[in-house]
This record gives C-alpha cells, sequence and structure tokens, in this order.
C-alpha cells in the first residue's frame, strides 16, 4: 500500500488565510484544513495596506501544524487573490505593506485614459481595464506615491512575496502576472510594449515558472524555527481563481463555471485567448489557466456585499448564522427591488445596508435588504452567463459552482431556477483542491490537466441542484430579472 503522501496548500483569500493538506494515496486526494484565520485590510491615514507578516506568520503555523500531524511535507503551493502586489527595494528586503486594490490610486489614472488607449491595452493583453487592475495601481503609485516607486526594484504578486519570504526566490507564473494587465495572453510573455509606454521598468517584473515546477525550498532557517524538515515550493496555479478551475470537477473540455467567494468568477476554460471588440466591450478578461489554458471570464461581486450586510447586523453583539440570513431573505414577502451589485455604489461603501436603501431611495426592512441581495447577484450571474454564451455561440446546458460560496444553497437554487440550468456545487475548497492537485505533476510530469481533474474528481462529492418546474415561479423570476435588464438600458 502506498503510504500517503503529504502536499500542502497555501490559500490565502480576501477574507480568509487557510492551510489545507491533502493527503494523496496514490488515487484520490483527502483534504484536512489545519489552520484558518480572518484576512482583513489595516487603514492608515486613508490608504488600505495587506498585513504581509501577519499572513506570513499565520501561514508558518499552519505548515508547522502540517508536519506535526502528518509528518514530512512533500511540497508546497501558494495561492491567492490576483493584482495587488509588494515592492522590494535596493537592499532586496519589503519596502512596505502590500497596498490593496481597494485604494483609490487606479481609479485617478484610468479616469484621465482615453478609449483608444484602453482599447489599445486590452488588444495586447486580453484584458480589459479596471481600476483595480495592477497596471493602473503601479501607475498610481507611480504618480501619487513617488518615493516608493522610485525605491522600489522588484514587483512580487501576493504569491510570490510570501514565496520569497518562505524560499529567498524571486519569480512568478502566468496565471497571477495575468491579473496585471501586463501580459500577453497570446503567449503567455510580459506586453514589454504596454510596460514601457506608460513608463514603467520592465526589470521590476519577476521571471515566470512553469507549472508543476519546483523553484525554490524552504529556507533552513525557517525549517530549523519550526522544528521541521525542509520542503520544496511549487509553481502552481497561483492566481486563487485558476487553482479552483483546475478542481472544476467537469468531464467535458468546454464547461461553465463559477468561482464564488468574496468575489465570484465567472466564466470557461478555453484553449486559446478571445480578443475581440465584443469580449472588450462586454468587460470579459482572458486570464490564465492552468498548463496553458486561458478562463474567459467576468469579475463580479460576489458574497461581499451579503457578507458586509452580515457584519453590520453582527455589530450589536449577536452573531447570524448564515442559515439565518437565508432563512430572513427567503421570509420576504413583498415585491423584491433589484439592484446592480457591481455599480461603484457598493464597491467599499461605509454601509452596505444604507447604500442598498439609498440606491432605491426608500427605507426597506433587513429582510427586503437581504433578499434583495440575493436575488441582485443571481440576475447579475445570469446576465453575465447569457453573455458568455454569445461571446463563445455555445449554450452550456450546467454551470459548475466552487468555491466557499458553493455552501450557500438558498443562492444557489435562486441560480438555478434563473438560468434554467443544473447547478453542480462543489467543491467548497476548489482553490486548495487545484493547488495541490498540480503539485502531483512534480513527482508524476507526464501528468495532464485532464488526468490531475480526474484525481480530483474521484477526490470529492458534490450537489446537483436542479431548476424549480413550478411555472408561477419561474415567470415571477423572469419579471424580476426584467428589471434587472432594464437598469441597463
Amino acid at each position: 500500500m502506498m503510504k500517503k503522501e503529504n502536499f500542502v496548500a497555501f490559500d490565502c483569500g480576501n477574507s480568509s488565510i487557510r492551510v489545507v493538506t491533502g493527503l494523496y494515496n496514490g488515487e484520490t486526494i483527502a483534504l484536512k484544513q489545519l489552520h484558518q484565520v480572518p484576512n482583513e485590510t489595516v487603514n492608515v491615514n486613508q490608504i488600505h495596506y495587506w498585513d504581509i507578516l501577519h499572513i506570513y506568520k499565520e501561514l508558518q503555523y499552519g505548515l508547522q501544524e502540517s508536519f506535526v500531524r502528518y509528518g514530512p511535507v512533500s511540497s508546497v503551493g501558494i495561492c491567492s487573490w490576483g493584482i495587488d502586489f509588494g515592492l522590494l527595494g535596493e537592499s532586496g528586503q519589503l519596502l512596505g505593506n502590500p497596498l490593496c486594490y481597494r485604494n483609490s490610486f487606479g481609479e485617478a489614472v484610468l479616469e484621465k485614459m482615453t478609449e483608444e488607449e484602453k482599447y489599445r491595452i486590452f488588444n495586447a493583453t486580453g484584458i480589459p481595464d479596471h481600476p483595480m487592475n495592477s497596471l493602473y495601481q503601479l501607475l498610481g503609485i507611480k504618480k501619487y506615491l513617488p518615493e516608493y516607486y522610485a525605491a522600489a526594484r522588484k514587483l512580487l504578486f501576493i504569491p510570490d512575496l510570501l514565496a520569497w519570504l518562505f524560499t529567498g526566490e524571486v519569480c512568478s507564473e502566468s496565471t497571477i502576472a495575468s491579473t496585471t494587465q501586463m501580459l500577453d495572453m497570446r503567449n503567455n510573455t510580459y506586453a514589454t510594449e504596454i510596460i514601457r509606454r506608460y513608463g514603467l521598468d520592465i526589470s521590476l517584473f519577476p521571471p515566470l515558472t512553469a507549472h508543476g515546477q519546483c523553484f525554490g525550498n524552504l529556507r533552513k532557517d525557517i525549517a530549523d524555527t519550526l522544528k521541521m524538515t525542509v520542503c520544496p515550493f511549487v509553481s502552481v496555479a497561483s492566481h486563487d481563481t485558476a487553482s479552483a478551475v483546475v478542481a472544476v470537477p467537469a468531464e467535458e473540455d468546454d464547461f461553465l463555471f463559477i468561482s464564488s467567494g468574496t468575489w465570484s468568477l465567472i466564466g470557461t476554460e478555453r484553449k486559446e485567448p478571445l480578443i475581440n471588440r465584443d469580449v472588450y466591450e462586454e468587460g470579459f478578461a482572458n486570464e490564465g489557466g492552468a498548463f496553458g489554458t486561458i478562463t474567459l471570464l467576468k469579475n463580479s461581486t460576489g458574497m461581499f456585499i451579503l457578507q458586509e450586510i452580515k457584519k453590520e447586523l453582527e455589530k450589536g453583539g449577536r452573531a447570524y448564522s448564515w442559515d439565518e440570513i437565508t432563512r430572513m431573505a427567503g421570509g420576504c414577502e413583498a415585491k423584491i427591488p433589484v439592484f446592480n451589485p457591481n455599480d461603484a455604489r457598493f464597491f467599499s461603501p461605509r454601509s452596505m445596508i444604507s447604500a442598498i436603501c439609498e440606491f432605491f431611495r426608500k427605507d426597506l426592512t433587513i429582510k427586503e435588504v437581504l433578499a434583495s441581495a440575493y436575488l441582485s447577484l443571481a440576475c447579475s450571474y445570469r446576465h453575465t452567463i447569457e453573455k458568455i454564451e454569445k461571446l463563445c455561440r455555445k449554450t452550456y446546458p450546467a454551470i459548475h459552482i466552487v468555491g466557499g460560496g458553493c455552501r450557500n444553497h438558498y443562492l444557489n437554487q435562486i441560480i438555478a431556477d434563473l438560468t434554467e440550468k443544473t447547478v453542480i456545487s462543489g467543491p467548497q475548497e476548489a482553490t486548495s483542491l487545484g493547488n495541490i492537485g498540480i503539485q502531483l505533476k512534480v513527482s508524476q510530469p507526464d501528468m495532464g490537466l485532464l488526468q490531475i481533474r480526474k484525481i480530483l474528481r474521484e477526490s470529492i462529492s458534490v450537489k446537483y441542484i436542479r431548476p424549480t418546474d413550478e411555472l408561477a415561479k419561474r415567470n415571477t423570476l423572469n419579471s424580476y430579472y426584467d428589471n434587472y435588464r432594464a437598469l441597463f438600458n
């Protein structure tokens, strides 16, 4: 009987930091969550930062736990949210905590760009403009924090920065680099023309490694401190969405997915980018996927709105479970108003409940607020899915929902009913599972994406959520969706 290998995934999300072990027996992977803590930004003088040293410390704790519980670690892979980065100086040390994408630096730069400039950048990269993108953040730093930019010698995206802290190696990979809008998705190389056009230094950007390749080892001093043996670190699809897509339990090559978390990434996996005017006008991105694939997707507000509402309700000292939240939403008997969850008013308001009420210019009960948030999210998903099908000239019979949001059966049922498609829900820990799946390639270099996906599919269970057969309910939902579409006319 094969001894179980112990693979570790660092899964760093906007709202939480997780360390997960995957025990591989040669056929399937059993996931064991070792450590999870909240992840929040720190506001200093009206600027939002990520506390990277806090994240680093918590990951060390989880890595040590894996060694203590399951023995020597076979390898480690790191995933995180996209776009954000840290800067190293001349001395090779970190200049400061990474800035958060919710700052306004990028917006101030993007506002001054012409439509011609925006399309030129999209055509060169396959990624549409958004103030969060690393390109605009970096240009904003150069303009508004010039001393910070001037001191920078190397730019490391969040998973690369963590890899540097653990191994001392400076490198990156294509999926996280694609979120910058500075990678040419036709050939997975940096878009040097764009970088130079805007006066940025090409030497800032780290070399790209191949997926499944070992790029470094745990530093000996860290291993000694943690009282564990040295282990290799492997290049995985380090953008959390890309690793989550690896874990989509699809048997077909062409499938529709929603990676559901704080953000919802709605898209399909392709073998090549789709770069044309229609894709640009609809705001879709050709982001990097595992092993040279492309995820044609749209970044949409996800559970963030509901998370913010829940936080507000709990300020009184009472905790609310998600089951309570969904029961309150389901108990709304009034006609439910809908809004666009991607409206800038809901990006980072002081009060999400107030922002929703102000949008409708009337006071709503908390049941109405919650029901509106759930229904509006589902409407936004259908709206995006219809655009994907039009762009790809294909109709998809099912939607794979992976990530933390797949647990929300109430929302998933509305999505199934609204789209009249079967929702296949799971796995919840898609990012960690996909991360570990790619690590298998180190010892089995001939293993491809289909073989990895087969192992992952056989390691999990999923739920099938069918659309309702009730005609009256479908008609009501379609009426709400008509109201949603009218917001864009």
